[in-house]
């Protein structure tokens, strides 16, 4: 073996045991663990939250379809070994022989549902329930409320089309169950075989075919790669996270959570290794200048530097996968009562990532000062300083480049977004570059301001100025890891208030639909006799938008769509539920014009913002609707905003009542019924049998178990940053261990007693912290301002409370890491830091 070999090995080996590159091991370390424990714990996650939430849809996917599809597509995912099921819905008529009432029928094949429950009962006792898939041919399932509207009992027919079915149960549960208010009507169950034998199928049918699938995550994202490309206009793909619904917005969000702090947590790891390595470098100069003294070469000295290096770099990245690993299952683990991540997740994934951060960490954080360390001349030693002051412009300016490089990389590397990652990195050297500029003018300021107070913090504030280059970017790298950590804390606490806002204790459970206006008055007299929360009651109107302006609309286009599908400017589609009100409702705010006063005999309308801006309206344009055999022509007098994740009726166009009193209408509420009223609300509701009521308690119960367990995910996560943080800080206070050593030598020399020495080590490092917990508070407000309104879809806010936090913990933790660093070079004798320093 080559003498440089085994000198570098001697070298690694003497390192390793005088714990002279315990921070740079523990940087790498660090790096590479996080990664793989935050990759692999999120994937998991994400999985664990999309399969539980996955039973609102009844599958991992479902494709909604006009026709049926190609078989060659069905054969594909049987190779993938997903499992399938059919669902064919349509409305139609069903008759009995005296009753007739208009129903959503849906034929579902065996294995309906691939997710959830359909909860089946054989008798009117709910309690007797259990899960099922389809009726038997020949047998139909309904409603409870199907019994009443249509005056039979279980066991008595139903005629669909020219088939008659036979009632054999109650179905009180259906995982796919349509949240909206409006889809209220008669539910009826059949067999898929049976579809045909009803003649309902006829050219011309309006009718929708879904084919559900379920699988393994990366079957199902195989299938999906190669579905997707197929995929014709009159179909569409869709998870639980396509979907518009309070658990949806919930999920993407955590989704997005979950990346975010996936990122910071990797930045804040990559600055660790970025501080070690420029830590690491400047040790080992006075080495390499003795051995260059000695006769040693630039090659060799090159070669023992790389291979040193590379075998650190090695054992390091070994030593994370190891601690990653146990981190990943110790969250699964505490995660196991909350959440089933017991599904075997693609660990190949978070173990390549995190070799990946692992060899750009050691090698592109590493190249600048290595460069610099085999560039050492003989001449450092009598010099006493590096090679910085014969460094060129050029180089000066290039040595952050491979670091800027790495970061970038590591960001897409999680990202997959170019424009993002590079975005957040330009921003972040903005940052710096402000930080830096304030930070000096500070630590100026603070030396004036030293001059005032006592021989502490004179001492430890003439340290700050004397330092500033140092210290301003120790300052850089305390304000970034200490605002990141803000950010993901005050981004974590608002989305779960977020949450938590959509669904409190009392939210709407029930919801009242079909309510005649002869039964206004004593449903109003009920809920206030009872004292239930309700949210009023709310007319309802069918109506179409046929104009706005004078331009006609196109007739096909949603209100989803982007293209027009036919001549004309774009409409909605279909037809619109319309209502009135006095006042502005209950989480709407005016984003234009006005709200109207009660008297004003004008015929106004208030839109939506996101429907407004699809179909460019402006405050003063005219809407035409076609009501019935009438049109009605409005004036836009406001926009607003919408919160629709509030569980009470929401609508996009609002009119005042001038427009809508002659029109006939029905009326819908949503009402908080705690369970000692349930009973009273069903004997009142058996008085008026063509009352619909819409049961959203199961649906509130497993929103709130979903976001339950997002929030504790997320819990978790953020212990995982906050370690990488906190190294951060560590790395930066040993990496100004050295020149502290010949300062305490000095100034135990001339005298300065133990206590005088500690409080200004101790003062300086608090008042470090401190200054970086402010400036980290402002950089935060801009951070999370920007992620609430560009990236969450959230209402921007300020959080003055939390620069208490920021400054607080900074100044605590700078100041006590700094002191817990410098403790033991402030019990040395002069003669032992005098012998340190030689």
């Amino acid at each position: 073996m080559s003498y440089w070999r085994i000198h570098s090995l001697r070298l690694l080996k003497h390192e390793l045991k005088r714990g002279e590159l315990t921070i740079i091991l523990l940087a790498i370390v660090l790096a590479v663990s996080a990664v793989f424990a935050l990759s692999g714990f999120s994937s998991r996650v994400k999985q664990a939250l999309t399969a539980e939430s996955s039973i609102f849809i009844a599958a991992d996917r479902v494709l909604d379809t006009g026709s049926v599809i190609d078989p060659a597509v069905l054969a594909k995912a049987t190779s993938l070994e997903l499992i399938q099921a059919q669902q064919i819905q349509m409305s139609s008529m069903v008759f009995t022989d005296e009753k007739m009432a208009l129903a959503a029928l849906s034929a579902v094949s065996a294995n309906y549902p691939l997710r959830g429950e359909l909860l089946v009962s054989p008798s009117l006792d709910a309690t007797q329930a259990v899960a099922s898939n389809s009726p038997k041919s020949g047998e139909a399932w309904l409603e409870a409320k199907g019994l009443r509207q249509l005056d039979i009992k279980l066991g008595d027919s139903i005629e669909v089309g020219v088939k008659r079915f036979k009632v054999t149960g109650i179905i009180t549960q259906i995982p796919d169950a349509s949240f909206s208010v409006f889809s209220s009507g008669l539910v009826v169950f059949i067999n898929a075989q049976d579809i045909q034998k009803t003649e309902l199928i006829q050219p011309g049918s309006r009718l929708s075919y879904k084919y559900l699938f379920a699988g393994e995550a990366d079957n199902i994202t195989a299938f999906e790669q190669w579905f997707k490309p197929q995929l014709t206009d009159n179909q569409r793909w869709y998870d639980i996270k396509s979907q518009n619904s309070p658990l949806a917005r919930a999920l993407t969000k955590a989704d997005k959570y979950l990346s975010l702090t996936s990122m910071l947590g990797i930045v804040l790891a990559s600055v660790a290794v970025a501080v070690a390595s420029r830590r690491y470098s400047q040790r080992h100069q006075s080495v390499v200048a003795v051995f260059k003294a000695m006769g040693a070469s630039k090659g060799y000295v090159t070669k023992l530097y790389c291979l040193h290096w590379s075998l650190l770099s090695v054992l390091s990245i070994s030593l994370g996968l190891v601690v990653g690993y146990l981190i990943l299952n110790m969250g699964l683990y505490a995660m196991r009562d909350y959440l089933d991540t017991s599904t075997t997740g693609n660990m190949a994934y978070p173990f390549l990532v995190a070799i990946v951060t692992g060899i750009i960490c050691a090698v592109a954080f590493a190249i600048t000062p290595l460069r610099e360390l085999v560039n050492t001349s003989p001449m450092t030693l009598l010099r006493g300083s590096d090679n910085g002051a014969n460094t060129s412009l050029f180089t000066r300016l290039m040595n952050p480049v491979p670091s800027l490089l790495a970061i970038f990389t590591l960001l897409y590397l999680f990202s997959q977004d170019a424009v993002l990652s590079a975005a957040l990195l330009i921003g972040g050297m903005l940052v710096a570059f402000v930080l830096l500029v304030i930070g000096r003018l500070f630590m100026s300021a603070g030396r004036s301001a030293g001059s005032k107070a006592g021989k502490s913090w004179h001492l430890a504030l003439a340290n700050l100025k004397r330092r500033a280059n140092e210290n301003a970017v120790q300052l850089i790298s305390f304000t970034i890891a200490i605002q990141l950590l803000l950010i993901i804390v005050v981004m974590k606490n608002g989305l779960i208030d977020d949450w938590q806002k959509q669904l409190p204790d009392n939210s709407a459970n029930r919801f009242l639909v079909n309510i005649s206006a002869s039964q206004v008055e004593p449903v109003d007299n009920f809920v206030a006799a009872l004292g239930i929360e309700s949210s009023g009651l709310f007319p309802v109107v069918r109506g179409r938008l046929t104009k706005i302006n004078d331009d006609q609309v196109t007739k096909r286009v949603s209100k989803e769509e982007t293209k027009s599908a036919d001549n004309g400017r774009r409409g909605v589609g279909r037809e619109l539920n319309l209502t009135w009100r006095d006042a502005l409702p209950y989480e709407n705010s005016l984003v234009a014009g006005s709200w109207w006063q009660p008297e004003d005999t004008r015929a106004l309308v208030s839109i939506e913002s996101t429907l407004a801006d699809k179909l460019d309206v402006a405050v003063g344009d005219n809407l035409t609707f076609q009501l019935g055999s009438e049109e009605v022509v409005v004036l836009v007098s406001s926009i607003r905003n919408v919160n629709w994740q509030t569980l009470q009726p929401n609508f996009y166009m609002i009119f005042n009542q001038h427009v809508l009193a002659d029109f006939p209408a029905t009326y819908i509420s949503s009402l908080y019924v705690p369970d000692d009223a349930k009973d009273a609300l069903q004997d009142f509701l058996t008085q008026y049998p063509t009352i619909t009521l819409i049961d959203v308690d199961a649906i509130i119960t497993q929103l709130r178990s979903v976001i339950g367990q997002v929030s504790i995910a997320i819990e978790f996560i953020l212990v995982l940053v906050v370690l990488a943080g906190s190294l951060v800080l560590v790395a930066q206070v040993q990496a100004s261990m050295e020149e502290r050593e010949r300062e305490l030598a000095i100034l135990r020399t001339l005298g300065a007693s133990g206590r005088l020495l500690r409080n200004s080590v101790l003062f300086e490092f608090v008042a470090l912290g401190a200054l970086a917990g402010l400036m980290a508070s402002i950089a935060m407000e801009l951070g999370v301002y920007i992620l609430q309104s560009r990236i969450f879809e959230m209402p921007g806010t300020f959080h003055f409370e939390y620069w208490l936090l920021g400054i607080g913990a900074g100044a605590i933790f700078v100041g006590l890491i700094g002191l817990l660093s410098c403790w033991r070079l402030l019990n040395m004798s002069s003669v032992t830091l005098i012998r340190r320093t030689m």
